[in-house]
């Protein structure tokens, strides 16, 4: 593209977003944020022994993967584990919760599950695990994603971890969260109408379309491999947003199979690791966006990871016209990412 500034539609929730080269190459979208000493964090950190800090026994645990036994009284060589969030934002309920009528608004209960995922090491990053090691992540999120979806009463399921205080992280330790819900939330609605009509007018998935033009046009690839895609989206939302999509149709996260779980560890280490170094310190977020939970007819949706960095704030023309204004073009940010070499 040009330098020109211009609007770019996205395929699914059919937002515009403004593509604005001119305002700046290559922006420092964080800095790096001074942080005490080490050590200090540590002694602090309440999921360095998540149970010495009054947490339960947890949902779920597993070993390092170097480790083979996973016998309880072996516990003390944990690597992860799946604990209830101690200050939750959805609390548990024996009944389904029920919208009440307040005028000619409404209102639900918040009535779910809220749950961190712990891995063990302080000061290691995603970006600075094993493949194993991130294998085993994705395998606790598969595993609670297949258990709390057989509560009648949640409706969806997102997992999302946050990197850094612009992120929302409120500890340093690595972590991700999961919340169970009573409703399917808005910007998933969002982007199930969109793969849903779609489908009805073309007969097909708009994300295995959009799959098929970035593997076409190349422009925005980063990196592929025999089960995953790694692409800056044509219309991404924020500088070098990423996404990782499967390459075979899937609509359900939780689908999984088990010879795919190192393809997509790969890929979720690989794109935040080129992202972290393509801007150094760089504040994050990344969620899966999966079809709701119980029956339904989603066929028509693909799942995917969605990673975005933070940083930048919303100006006059963001908070008046709901337009986001993205500073780095889609393909320059593609291709600084691809050109990031890691380990």
């Amino acid at each position: 593209m040009s330098d020109h500034p211009e609007f770019r539609r996205d395929l699914v929730s059919g937002d515009w977003i403004l593509v604005a080269a001119g305002r700046s190459k290559r922006p420092h979208l964080t800095k790096k944020s001074k942080t005490k000493k080490k050590e200090d964090n540590i002694k602090k950190c309440p999921f360095e022994d998540p149970q010495k800090s009054g947490n339960p026994f947890p949902l779920l645990w597993y070993p390092h993967p170097k480790t083979k036994t996973t016998k309880l009284e072996d516990f003390d060589s944990w690597f992860l584990q799946v604990i209830p969030n101690k200050y939750p934002l959805l609390y548990q309920d024996e009944k389904c919760p029920v919208v009440e009528a307040r005028g000619s608004a409404g209102a639900i209960p918040a009535v779910g599950y809220h749950e961190v995922i712990i891995t063990r090491d302080h000061d290691r990053a995603i970006e600075k695990m094993t493949i194993e090691e991130v294998g085993l992540i994705l395998k606790a999120y598969k595993e609670r994603f297949r258990v709390l979806s057989k509560d009648p009463c949640v409706k969806y399921i997102l997992i999302f971890h946050n990197h850094g205080e612009k992120a929302g992280a409120s500890l340093y330790h690595p972590h991700s969260q999961l919340v169970a819900l009573p409703i399917i939330d808005p910007d998933v609605s969002g982007s199930l109408n969109g793969s849903w009509n779609f489908r009805k007018l073309y007969k097909k998935c708009v994300h295995c379309t959009m799959i098929e033009k970035e593997m076409k046009d190349k422009k925005r690839v980063i990196e592929k491999n025999e089960h995953f895609i790694t692409v800056v989206p044509f219309a991404a939302r924020v500088s070098y947003e990423t996404r990782i999509y499967p390459l075979k149709h899937n609509s359900r996260f939780e689908d999984l199979d088990k010879e795919e779980f190192p393809a997509l560890a790969r890929s979720l280490r690989n794109a935040i690791a080129k992202l972290n170094k393509a801007i150094p310190g760089v504040n994050y977020n990344f969620f899966i966006h999966t079809a709701p939970a119980g029956e339904g007819d989603w066929g028509h949706y693909h799942w995917h990871i969605e990673i975005l960095p933070r940083g930048f704030s919303w100006a006059g023309l963001e908070l008046g016209s709901g337009i986001e204004v993205v500073a780095v073009p889609p393909e320059e940010a593609a291709a600084h990412l691809k050109e990031q070499k890691i380990k």
